[in-house]
C-alpha cells in the first residue's frame, strides 16, 4: 500500500460504501477507483451528507442526482477549470466551468442553474464542501488535461484545428463560441479537392486559399500578423474566393460564423481575433464599416498580435496571430491614410473568378457550393504534414531558408513592395508545401503572376503624394488668404478677415535666371488642413523629405522649416518645391 493509499483509507467511507459507489458510478460519470469521503453518501437519486441533530444522525441532501468532478483542466498560463458531470433521467451531463465558480456555491448555482445542476441555492455550500471533499481525495484518480484558450499553436507544440482535436477549446469570451463551433471537418477531402480544383484558372481567387494555408507558418517563420485586401466592385466573386480559402478550416457557409462581418466594434474584432494563433480570420463586407477609425485602428493592431490596453476590467492586450482576409467592394486602405498602413496589407484588386461572365460565375458557385458541404478537412492535414516536416532533422531550418529565398524572389523595385515581400513569400511557400504535399490539386503560381498580383504599385501606397493632393487643394481654395493678398480697385492690397496661411515666393539662383515660383505654409495652418482630411503632418513630413517635396536649409534646425518674410514679419514655414505645384511665372 502507498503513502497516498493509506491517506485516502484514512478519510473514506467503508468498504459498503464503496460497494455502494460501485454500483451508482457509471464510468461515464467518474473514472475506476474513486472512492467516497467519509460520511457522504452517493446513489442514483443524489448526494447526502450526514448530519448530527441532537445525538441523532441524519442524511442530508445536497443533490438529486449524482454530481462529481470528472477532470480538470489546465490552460497555458496555468489556470484551471473543472469539469462537472451528473446525470439528468440517464443522460450524462458535463459542463467545464472556471476552478473560482466550483469553489462558490451560489455562483456555481447561479452559473449552472440552467443546464440542469441537481443543486438548489439552500444546499449551495453543502455541494460547494462536497465537491472540494470528492476531488481532494480522488485527485490522483481524477484526470489533469491540457486546456486550450486558442485554435491553434500551443504551448506543447501541438496544434488545435477544432474542439478536442486533440484538446478541449474553453474560450474565455463568449462572442467567440459561434466561431469556434464553426471550426469543424464536414465531408470528405476528396469533395473539398474536386471543388478547389475550378480554382486553377483564377490566381487572383487562390490568394484566399494560400494565405489560409499560411497562417500557421506565421510562428515559425517569425511574421507579424497582417491583411489580404480583395476589393473591387461586386458579383466579382470577393467573398466566395475567401470563403473557398476558409474552407480549409471552418465551415465557411452562411449557416455557419465562419467568417466575420466588418459590422462590428473595436473591442469585438479583437476578441474574434483573439481565438486563433495560427489560423485565419475573415472580414468580409467593408460596406458594412460604421466607424472607419476603428478600420484605422484595427489595421495598426492586426501586425501587433495583441489588442488595446485596457484598464477597468475590459479585455487588455488579448493575443493572436493569424492572417486576416477582408473583402468588399471598398478597399481597408481608404480607411486609413497613413502609409504605414500599406506596408501591412497585401491588396488583391483583380476580379477573383475574372470577368469572363458566365463562366466565370459557373466556377464560382461550383466552388461555392462544393466547400459549403466540404470542409474542415484540408487544413488539418497541411497542418500535420508541417509538424511532421518540423520534426526532422533541420525540418525548420529548411523552412525559414526557402521562405528567405522566395522574400528576396518577390521583394520586386519599390521600397513599399520590399516590405511586402515576407508577407508575399509566406503565401507562396505554403502554395509550394500545399501541392507538394497533395493538399491542393494544382500547382503554385509562377513568379509572373505573383508578381502581375502584388509588384505593382497602387496610388494608396503613396501616402505622401496623397496628402500633396489635399495641399495642393487647399492652397486653390484659399488663394485669397496667401501673403500677398489681391489688390482690391482701389490698389489697395486686403488681408485676409482670418489671417495669412501662407505666402507665395521664388526661389533659386537669380545670377542664372533659374527662379522659380512655389508656396510656402505656416505650421500650424498647413496641420489643420491635413488633420480634416485625416492626416497627420508629423508622420507625412519624412515622406515629402525623401522624395525632396520641401525645401530645406541645413542652417536651420529642423532644416525644412525655414524662416521667411510674411507681411513683414519672419516666421518658419514649410517652403515646397516648385514641381509640388508646377506653377509658372504666368500662374504665379
Amino acid at each position: 500500500m502507498t503513502d497516498q493509499d493509506a491517506q485516502d483509507g484514512q478519510d473514506a467511507t467503508p468498504e459498503d460504501a464503496q460497494d455502494a459507489l460501485k454500483k451508482w458510478a457509471d464510468e461515464r460519470l467518474v473514472p475506476a477507483g474513486v472512492r467516497l469521503p467519509q460520511g457522504y453518501k452517493v446513489s442514483h437519486s443524489g448526494v447526502w451528507v450526514e448530519k448530527v441533530f441532537k445525538d441523532d444522525v441524519t442524511d442530508v441532501r445536497i443533490a438529486w442526482a449524482p454530481l462529481v468532478i470528472r477532470s480538470v483542466y489546465i490552460d497555458p498560463e496555468g489556470d484551471q477549470a473543472v469539469e462537472l458531470a451528473w446525470t439528468d433521467r440517464g443522460r450524462l451531463v458535463t459542463r467545464i466551468v472556471p476552478r473560482s465558480v466550483v469553489r462558490r456555491g451560489r455562483i456555481l448555482v447561479a452559473t449552472l442553474g440552467d443546464a440542469g445542476l441537481p443543486v438548489i441555492e439552500a444546499d449551495a455550500k453543502l455541494a460547494e464542501r462536497w465537491l472540494a471533499a470528492f476531488e481532494s481525495l480522488n485527485q490522483n484518480k481524477i484526470p489533469r488535461v491540457h486546456l486550450a484558450r486558442q485554435l491553434g499553436w500551443q504551448t506543447d507544440g501541438t496544434f488545435v484545428t477544432s474542439q478536442d482535436m486533440p484538446h478541449r477549446v474553453e474560450v474565455k469570451h463568449e462572442e467567440q463560441r459561434p466561431a469556434l463551433a464553426a471550426h469543424r471537418p464536414a465531408g470528405t477531402f476528396a469533395g473539398w479537392q474536386a471543388a478547389i480544383k475550378r480554382l486553377a484558372a483564377y490566381p487572383a481567387a487562390q490568394v484566399p486559399l494560400f494565405a489560409c494555408l499560411a497562417a500557421p507558418l506565421l510562428p515559425l517563420l517569425s511574421i507579424n500578423s497582417f491583411t489580404i485586401d480583395i476589393s473591387g466592385r461586386s458579383t466579382r466573386g470577393k467573398t466566395t474566393a475567401a470563403a473557398a480559402g476558409m474552407s480549409t478550416f471552418a465551415d465557411p457557409s452562411e449557416r455557419a460564423d465562419g467568417l466575420y462581418s466588418w459590422r462590428t466594434t473595436m473591442l469585438a474584432a479583437e476578441k474574434r481575433l483573439n481565438l486563433v494563433n495560427g489560423l485565419p480570420v475573415v472580414f468580409d463586407e467593408t460596406k458594412l464599416v460604421r466607424d472607419p477609425e476603428m478600420v484605422h485602428a484595427l489595421l495598426y493592431s492586426i501586425p501587433k498580435n495583441h489588442g488595446q490596453a485596457r484598464g477597468g476590467g475590459w479585455p487588455s492586450g488579448i493575443p493572436w496571430r493569424t492572417i486576416v482576409i477582408s473583402t468588399g467592394e471598398q478597399s481597408i486602405l481608404t480607411f486609413t491614410t497613413d502609409q504605414g498602413a500599406g506596408a501591412r496589407v497585401l491588396t488583391i484588386k483583380e476580379a477573383p473568378f475574372g470577368t469572363d461572365g458566365e463562366a466565370s460565375a459557373a466556377a464560382a458557385i461550383e466552388v461555392r457550393d462544393g466547400t459549403a458541404e466540404n470542409f474542415g478537412t484540408a487544413g488539418p492535414r497541411f497542418v500535420e504534414r508541417l509538424r511532421q516536416l518540423l520534426d526532422e532533422p533541420g525540418g525548420r531550418a529548411r523552412l525559414i531558408t526557402r521562405h528567405a529565398e522566395l522574400a528576396r524572389a518577390h521583394a520586386y523595385d519599390s521600397d513599399m513592395s520590399a516590405r511586402r515581400a515576407p508577407l508575399v513569400a509566406s503565401l507562396a511557400l505554403a502554395a509550394e508545401l500545399g501541392h507538394a504535399w497533395g493538399i491542393v490539386p494544382f500547382e503554385s503560381p509562377e513568379p509572373e503572376v505573383w508578381r502581375r498580383l502584388f509588384g505593382v504599385s497602387d496610388q494608396t501606397d503613396n501616402r505622401g503624394e496623397m496628402a500633396l493632393d489635399v495641399v495642393r487643394e487647399y492652397v486653390a481654395s484659399q488663394r485669397a488668404s496667401m501673403y500677398p493678398p489681391p489688390v482690391g480697385a482701389d490698389g489697395e492690397m486686403r488681408p485676409p478677415f482670418s489671417g495669412y496661411i501662407g505666402r507665395t515666393l521664388s526661389v533659386g539662383n537669380p545670377s542664372t535666371g533659374d527662379v522659380r515660383p512655389t508656396v510656402a505654409l505656416l505650421p500650424q495652418r498647413l496641420k489643420e488642413a491635413l488633420s480634416r482630411a485625416g492626416y497627420e503632418l508629423e508622420s507625412i513630413v519624412p515622406a515629402w523629405r525623401e522624395t525632396g517635396a520641401l525645401l530645406e536649409n541645413a542652417s536651420y534646425r529642423p532644416p525644412y522649416l525655414i524662416k521667411k518674410n510674411l507681411d513683414g514679419k519672419k516666421v518658419r514655414m514649410y517652403v515646397f518645391h516648385p514641381d509640388v505645384f508646377g506653377l509658372d511665372d504666368s500662374e504665379e
